[in-house]
């Protein structure tokens, strides 16, 4: 090509640019005079404010910044069916803080695999969890409350039990932890109590979401995945000390250890069980044939740190006598037959009916230790009939009457 007939195409592909950004610049500032002035105010509405206030508890935004737990969700936050936070800030229909005298209260705590990302919010596995709870005890009593935050790690889940979930008087905590404690061991200057991968910045809003015609693109190419301020990513980690490469973050997860995990889960145990609950753990499943959801984590670290994890719950539970379901060992196979679809759409999220499997799982651990409590006769299980890791032929679980 002669140079100036390549010149000539560079510079037309400048000016298109040009044009293109200012078109880009023109239509976001021509949607914000329009909001200005009052115009279209259920547009506006739908999608949220341009900078969504994460120092406020109220406002458009679905998280707010939280003094301990780095983050949580806005009370009252709904979103076109799909989304339902409840006047308490968790996920799922409203409920009492005060605990009636008839109601057997069961929280399940965990990350986005008990959040339930990219679902709606009746597709979780603690909305399946009470529906199936109250199929086999034939009772509408059984309560079972989404504490799920997405990208928590033991250490918020540790600090929520105070300030959150133990408020609501729960009989029971159901805990499914082990992957997001994963990401602290990769960043640089590795401090147990992950000061150096944690960010509480409220004045530090993801900035692509502050644009409307970003959020206008994601109403149109993907409404399933939208919020105001979802990017917790920039909110909530430190990236300064994220590696760039994979070798570094191995590096790094080589030279640290689960020992922060292991802490906070146990302490989480313990405080349960000290303010008169039932604590149950659950091993964390992952799909290694299926792409792995974050890219973060090199790949060769994902089996290798949720297998440590899990062997540290099996141990927490062995010393605080208490059970763990066996989720990571469920016979998914079996199950992926039986529902006719892929249960993992990513390595650890699960479909609607990987979520019904693992109710049913859950269930069958649990549902004893409600039928003891509640002396009534224990439930046909699950055709999977799961029993906890930790139940042995003397434990006092096998003393339940059995269903006739």
């Amino acid at each position: 090509m002669p140079e100036n007939t390549k010149s000539n195409a560079l510079k037309a592909i400048v000016v298109v640019c040009i044009a293109l950004m200012g078109t880009l610049v023109a239509a976001e500032v021509g949607i914000r005079l329009v909001e200005k002035a009052g115009l279209y105010p259920e547009l506006f509405k739908l999608l949220g404010n341009a900078r969504p206030p994460l120092d406020r508890k109220d406002g458009p935004g679905m998280y707010y910044a939280h003094p301990y737990s780095a983050y949580a969700l806005k009370p009252g936050y709904t979103r076109s069916g799909f989304e339902r936070i409840n006047s308490l800030g968790f996920r799922g229909e409203d409920i009492s803080l005060e605990k009636p005298d008839d109601v057997y209260r069961i929280v399940a705590v965990g990350g986005s695999t008990t959040f339930a990302v990219y679902l709606p919010w009746n597709q979780s596995y603690p909305y399946l969890l009470q529906e199936e709870l109250r199929r086999r005890f034939n009772d509408d009593r059984i309560e079972v409350i989404n504490a799920g935050l997405t990208g928590s790690t033991a250490a918020e889940s540790f600090h929520r039990m105070a300030t959150q979930i133990l408020p609501l008087d729960p009989d029971m905590v159901v805990i499914y932890h082990a992957f997001n404690d994963l990401f602290p061991r990769m960043f640089n200057d590795y401090s147990e109590d992950y000061y150096h991968f944690r960010r509480n910045d409220p004045n530090n809003p993801p900035g692509m979401t502050r644009s409307y015609l970003y959020r206008l693109a994601l109403r149109a190419l993907s409404p399933g995945f939208f919020h105001e301020n979802n990017n917790q990513q920039q909110q909530v980690w430190k990236i300064e000390n994220l590696p760039a490469t994979d070798t570094e973050r191995s590096i790094n997860f080589i030279n640290s250890s689960n020992h922060a995990f292991k802490f906070h889960m146990d302490n989480i145990v313990k405080l349960i069980k000290a303010n008169g609950g039932e604590a149950v753990l659950a091993t964390f499943a992952m799909n290694s044939r299926t792409y792995n959801w974050t890219e973060h984590i090199p790949p060769y670290l994902w089996e290798v740190g949720i297998a440590e994890n899990n062997e540290a719950i099996k141990e927490i539970a062995m010393e605080n006598d208490v059970p763990v379901v066996p989720f990571a060992e469920a016979p998914f196979p079996e199950a992926s037959k039986r529902f006719q679809v892929k249960l993992f759409p990513d390595s650890i999220h699960m479909a609607p009916e990987g979520n019904q499997l693992k109710a049913e799982i859950f269930a069958d651990v649990i549902a004893p230790i409600i039928a003891k409590q509640l002396g009534v006769p224990v439930p046909e299980p699950s055709r999977y009939k799961t029993v906890p890791l930790s139940l042995t032929e003397e434990s006092p679980l096998n003393a339940a009457p059995q269903a006739q």
